[in-house]
């Protein structure tokens, strides 16, 4: 049993450096052409300090698609349309944590010509750090939405001893961790883009959600593994008296003698 729990443990961590790429590597394949940390403008601003500047939401739109950005009106984004020639920044399609990932590498400062940490990287903290804790009040409607849209137990549903009176409407989410869930079904299903189209849920809130979910999916996984163990020594069990019932059955109306015992107390009375 402990090598199965073992075996699924090691599959989720696999699973998550998948995911989760170095921030600098991302920043090198993505933004270095155009983006300088601290080194002056390029084709684009140095983002030395850009973390201090505008807030994490703010700056995942722009990385996803700048264009929609200044067509909404945002005063920043039009502004640094205009600053640097009316080019608009290309969209990315790299998930929110890839993004995540390359401001925490911005953040921690980077000199520009040696390309080293300038900082203390051992106190520097992260930008933001997920909790399943705050993504379960999220969920259940503890927590409320920083723009005001429903809970997610209104209409889905999770198996956690800690939540009840869930929503029966939609899927049961227990087992729907994949990297970017939350921002994929934002994005994909209807019902979510109608619910969610004017009040967004942030970046902290999205994590918050997607870490609590994949916690539900390895309690899932691992309670369900100790299940089928016991079920299956039980079963055994059952099985095996159910055998020697049959057989204790079947043995009550064999011959209790052989046939040749009969022969052999006929002769004998015959000779008394």
């Amino acid at each position: 049993m402990k090598y199965i729990l073992l075996t699924i443990t090691i599959l989720l961590f696999i699973s998550d450096l998948t995911f989760a790429q170095d921030g600098k590597a991302l920043f090198e394949r993505n933004c270095k052409a155009c983006h300088s940390i601290g080194g002056g403008k390029k084709v684009g601003p140095d983002l030395k300090g850009i973390t201090q500047k505008r807030n994490l939401d703010w700056l995942i739109k722009f990385v996803k698609s700048s264009k929609d950005l200044i067509a909404s009106g945002d005063a920043d984004a039009v502004a640094i349309f205009e600053e640097f020639g009316k080019t608009p920044m290309p969209s990315h399609s790299m998930s929110t944590t890839e993004i995540q990932s390359i401001f925490d590498y911005i953040a921690k400062g980077v000199d520009a010509g040696s390309g080293t940490s300038t900082a203390k990287t051992d106190s520097m903290p992260a930008i933001f750090t997920a909790s399943a804790d705050i993504g379960r009040n999220i969920f259940t409607g503890a927590q409320p939405l920083q723009n005001g849209g429903p809970s997610c137990i209104s209409c889905h549903s999770v198996k956690d001893s800690k939540v009840s009176n869930c929503g029966t409407y939609a899927k049961d989410l227990s087992v729907s961790y994949v990297n970017g869930v939350v921002e994929s079904m934002l994005g994909s299903m209807p019902a979510m883009i109608s619910s969610y189209q004017n009040r967004e849920l942030t970046f902290q809130e999205k994590s918050h959600l997607e870490l609590y979910l994949k916690t539900v999916k390895e309690n899932q996984l691992f309670s369900h593994t100790e299940q089928a163990g016991t079920m299956f020594l039980v079963y055994g069990i059952l099985t095996f008296i159910f055998i020697i019932l049959i057989i204790n059955i079947f043995w009550r109306h064999t011959k209790k003698f052989g046939v040749k015992d009969e022969i052999y107390e006929r002769q004998v009375g015959r000779r008394s």
